[in-house]
């Protein structure tokens, strides 16, 4: 358990920013830039280079190929790798809540880590005032432990309904459930292998081959952003965008990559193979045995103890006697 909830925290400490309602309005405005750039990039504008150019279609693949390889990559699989991307942003924005809910256990106020004593340290109050008490064989002290476990108990029992545990918890397994296939190796590895082939796309568009596109046209830089504004808007924002809009991404894309350990740790609270709801079972169970315990204890008259101790006494004096 303390492995595994330092995992969570440096799990939502690393993917909280992302999480904020202002940044998933500005990855989903992102995203539909650069679809809406792709969309009209391989509707309108590859399909009206050759043309402009004087070329055949086949002749301006083989140009674009020959000289523009990353370009041309990038946009062969822009219809594969993009919606992987909407996939990721869409679930970004459908786990939020769930995100939020899970980074406020046990409550908004204290990280994660905490969890691990609040099991602690009441076992370890509990161990050492039974312990005591059979050492010492004190009557004040055994009934100090009964109250004590009895009113641990109830706090078992009533704080995780107050914190909202339960929910909170499956809020948890949800979260994990939509997001376990991305955060794992290979998932890592696929996203950043697209990212990579999106970033070499957009670094050779805007540094050869564009300054080449206007070249071969006989316009000069502004004379060509002025034609791609006018004629493919979409195409000529996405361009203008894209080196804000990519390291954001890559960010993205890094957070994965670097938390797909911690993310398996999140993922086996309270124990690998168990459902995180079970976690709430872990306050109730020892806090119905706790409060069982202590009232039966409490409950038990002092006089009924006694006589039961001065038999025991009796039936140890007749066994020496005996001896």
């Amino acid at each position: 358990m303390l492995s595994n909830t330092n995992g969570v925290e440096k799990l939502t400490g690393s993917l909280r920013s992302s999480m904020t309602p202002s940044a998933l309005a500005q990855t989903r405005a992102d995203m539909n830039t650069v679809q809406a750039m792709s969309d009209q990039l391989q509707a309108q504008t590859l399909p009206a280079l050759p043309g402009a150019l004087g070329m055949s279609p086949d002749a301006f693949n083989g140009y674009m190929g020959k000289n523009f390889p990353d370009v041309d990559n990038g946009v062969s699989q822009l219809n594969t790798i993009l919606p992987k991307f909407q996939g990721l942003v869409g679930g970004l924005e459908m786990q939020a809540p769930n995100f939020r809910k899970a980074d406020e256990i046990p409550t908004n106020f204290l990280p994660s880590t905490t969890v691990p004593f609040l099991f602690l340290i009441p076992g370890a109050a509990l161990f050492l005032l039974a312990g005591s008490a059979l050492v010492l064989g004190r009557e004040k002290l055994a009934r100090a432990t009964l109250v004590v476990s009895a009113v641990v108990g109830i706090v078992f029992i009533v704080a995780p309904l107050v914190l909202s545990v339960p929910s909170k918890a499956k809020a948890v397994d949800d979260l994990t459930t939509a997001f376990g296939p991305v955060f794992t190796d290979q998932g890592a590895a696929a996203a950043r292998a697209d990212m990579d082939v999106i970033q070499n796309m957009s670094n050779q568009l805007q540094q050869q081959t564009l300054p080449a596109l206007a070249g071969a046209l006989d316009m000069n830089s502004t004379q060509f952003q002025g034609f791609m504004v006018q004629n493919y808007p979409a195409v000529a924002t996405g361009v203008s965008q894209l080196n804000t809009i990519l390291p954001r991404f890559q960010g993205l894309v890094s957070a994965i990559g670097e938390n797909v350990g911690s993310f398996q740790k999140a993922a086996s609270i309270p124990t690998a193979g168990t459902a995180t709801t079970t976690l709430s079972w872990w306050f109730f169970a020892p806090g119905i045995i706790l409060l069982a315990i202590g009232g039966i204890g409490i409950a038990t008259p002092a006089v009924t103890r006694r006589a039961v101790t001065m038999q025991q006494d009796r039936e140890k004096r007749q066994v020496l006697s005996t001896t």
